[in-house]
């Protein structure tokens, strides 16, 4: 944490009234680290002009009150940096169903099918563009969570967009907060 969110730390939980050092210091740190210094004085006018109404009396602070205008502020600043990548999305569903049909082509058995997605998730077989792997770091990251034969699993087509944002979201997040000079990262 850097000297601004450690003090942003100790001046809420001075305020909220039912904060618990054992239950919620974790959940409020985790919280505060995500969100830039700069944007933290933001935070704390949502929380105290609360327009959405979380606490009914006006002028205490919850746990929950925190809770929810932080999530608020990370989910719109992780949108904020997915916004000119949102394509990225539709862009991986489509390779999936290249790649589906690719492996349907050129496998008959089960096993060769099992072969060559494991070939796909150790790099030694790759589907090539213009001489260069059309899977990327994202992608296979993306795959990766999801899970290789999960991933490909032809027969598998609910909420498969809906999956492919989720952990787009995760790795976004993973991205800034390693790209963010404020936080101290452990080796």
């Amino acid at each position: 944490m850097t000297k601004t969110q450690l003090k942003f730390y100790n001046l809420i939980t001075k305020q909220i009234i039912d904060f618990d050092i054992i239950f919620h210091k974790d959940f409020i740190i985790q919280r505060i680290e995500q969100i830039k210094d700069k944007n933290l004085k933001y935070l704390l006018e949502n929380i105290n002009i609360d327009k959405d109404n979380v606490v009914n009396k006006k002028g205490y602070m919850t746990y929950v009150k925190f809770i929810h205008y932080a999530d608020k502020m990370i989910e719109n600043n992780l949108q904020l940096a997915m916004k000119p990548q949102i394509s990225k999305i539709d862009e991986l569903y489509n390779k999936r169903e290249l790649l589906l049909k690719t492996i349907e082509d050129k496998t008959k058995s089960i096993k060769e099918k099992n072969e060559l997605i494991e070939s796909i998730k150790n790099k030694t077989m790759m589907f090539k563009d213009n001489d260069k792997n059309i899977l990327d770091e994202t992608d296979y990251f993306i795959i990766e969570q999801f899970g290789f034969f999960n991933f490909f699993d032809q027969n598998k087509n609910y909420m498969v967009k809906e999956e492919i944002e989720k952990y787009f979201k995760l790795y976004t997040t993973n991205q800034m907060l390693l790209n963010d000079p404020s936080i101290k990262q452990l080796n």
